[in-house]
């Protein structure tokens, strides 16, 4: 076990390595643009299932399921 919260020995080292250390640098920034585009595409996904459930719930209350005695 790690006796240290952190991987590091200094709890700031990466950011002195991102700061440091040019292709470090680049490689942390494509990895946290692609984390970003990723969260933003999922929060799409969601605010698209979110409005097409409402769509149909809408339809249901205006228009009654087929079959129904409403």
């Amino acid at each position: 076990m790690n006796p240290h919260p952190y991987p590091h020995q200094h709890p700031l080292s990466e950011l002195v390595r991102i700061e440091s250390d040019p292709a470090y640098r680049a490689l942390f920034c494509a990895e946290l643009d692609a984390a970003i585009q990723d969260r933003f595409a999922n929060r799409a996904a969601v605010v698209a299932e979110v409005q097409a459930a409402a769509h149909r719930l809408r339809a249901l209350v205006l228009h009654g399921e087929p079959g129904s005695s409403a």
